[in-house]
């Protein structure tokens, strides 16, 4: 309890070991050196406490600590850091008002913690540096170098997430908050605002460490999408090049059929014709330029992409919509065309009497079109009259 170290790489059989502080068999694997340092745990029991912590796996009583020694030699430098906080913390006599166990703890908790900080900003300073350099160049080794950090800072980050839940379900529960007072035992009806300000100071600064490494996580993951869209655009560029170079191929193929049959030894009736060569040539030209403007008027068309597809940047896009318009704007014109030369041709053939006669049948057509409108206005009328009775009927009828 003075904070002297009775002994060191001590052996305990097992069962001795459990039945001496009233643990279960299940409750090694919690202090193994073969189990797992990612899950992290905090048992409280009638008479101790089973701590494991990242590299620390210890067992606290009130008035003795005892540290399980580990194979990992990083681990076994932090826990001989460890060993001489412990020492100086519990032999102190300076702060008589927190408990033997609650010094070990937070020892604990300090070890932890400054564990945490320096993984985070050896992590942080690797991944922010890497981050720095795509900006200037996107490079095939330095996308790979994140990639294995990006692992190792997710790994850091589920650690300080599983101890940051762990602190919060300690400070929810009331009985195990009773149980980690070994010296004086408390009910978990009692005060614990010692305890609880001890464990939430802990609480805050791995919050802290989870909430950077998660923004820091952020930002790998946009810098990634980043440099995504940018590949995605190289090749796109890339591609449309091929489809470039494609477009002339085909217009120096189409150029070059002409002059092949031209050239065969053949008689084409033309050989002995002072243009035979010149329109052969112009041809060939024409048609060559003509094929590469329409291939490329289509490729055009294909690229061009806007955000909304009735912009009218995006008329090309759609071409169907443009057609139709076109076709009904050319019908109408000629249906008006068709009307005035039928009104001249009457007014040649009959004259003044065929604008009287075609007056009076266009009166009757519209007489007769209102005649129809008029007798639709009845039905519409008498059918809501009919709508409005049988809704009368139906009303009357629920309320007998």
């Amino acid at each position: 309890s003075k904070g002297n170290i009775i002994s060191m790489s001590e052996k305990f059989p097992k069962w001795s070991f459990l039945t001496e502080h009233s643990l279960f068999p299940r409750d090694l694997r919690k202090i193994d050196n073969s189990s797992i340092d990612i899950i992290p745990t905090i048992m409280c029991k009638p008479n101790c406490i089973v701590i494991n912590l990242l590299h620390i796996k210890a067992l606290i009583e009130r008035d003795k600590v005892y540290v399980f020694d580990t194979t990992n030699p990083s681990a076994a430098a932090k826990l001989s850091v460890l060993m001489y906080d412990l020492e100086s913390k519990l032999s102190s006599t300076k702060n008589n008002s927190q408990f033997y166990e609650h010094r070990a703890l937070e020892s604990i908790f300090i070890n932890v913690m400054s564990a945490l900080e320096t993984d985070f900003k050896l992590h942080s300073q690797i991944c922010i540096q890497i981050l720095n350099d795509l900006e200037n160049e996107v490079n095939r080794l330095k996308l790979r170098h994140l990639l294995i950090k990006s692992k190792d800072l997710t790994l850091f980050y589920q650690k300080t997430l599983l101890i940051r839940d762990l602190l919060d379900e300690l400070l929810e529960n009331d009985d195990d908050l009773a149980n980690m007072y070994l010296t004086v035992k408390k009910s978990p009806k009692d005060n614990f605002s010692d305890l609880e300000m001890l464990i939430e100071t802990y609480y805050t600064q791995c919050d802290e460490y989870v909430q950077q490494s998660e923004s820091l996580i952020q930002d790998i993951k946009s810098t990634e999408e980043i440099v995504n869209i940018i590949l995605d655009a190289n090749r796109n560029s890339l591609m449309l090049l091929e489809l470039k170079v494609t477009i002339y191929t085909l217009g120096f193929t189409v150029a070059s059929v002409l002059p092949a049959f031209y050239g065969m030894n053949l008689k084409n009736f033309i050989e002995e014709s002072e243009w035979g060569f010149t329109s052969v040539v112009v041809f060939s030209i024409v048609s060559a330029l003509y094929i590469t403007k329409k291939n490329f008027n289509s490729l055009r068309s294909v690229t061009k992409m806007t955000m909304y597809p009735n912009s009218p940047a995006n008329s090309s896009v759609y071409p169907k919509t443009s057609a139709s318009i076109a076709l009904t704007n050319k019908l109408k014109r000629r249906r008006k065309w068709w009307k005035s030369t039928k009104q001249r041709l009457g007014v040649l053939l009959y004259g003044s009497s065929y604008t009287n006669k075609a007056n009076l049948s266009n009166n009757k057509i519209n007489k007769g079109f209102s005649k129809v409108k008029k007798f639709n206005m009845e039905n519409d009328i008498k059918n809501k009259q009919n709508r409005d009775m049988i809704w009368k009927w139906l009303i009357e009828d629920k309320k007998n």
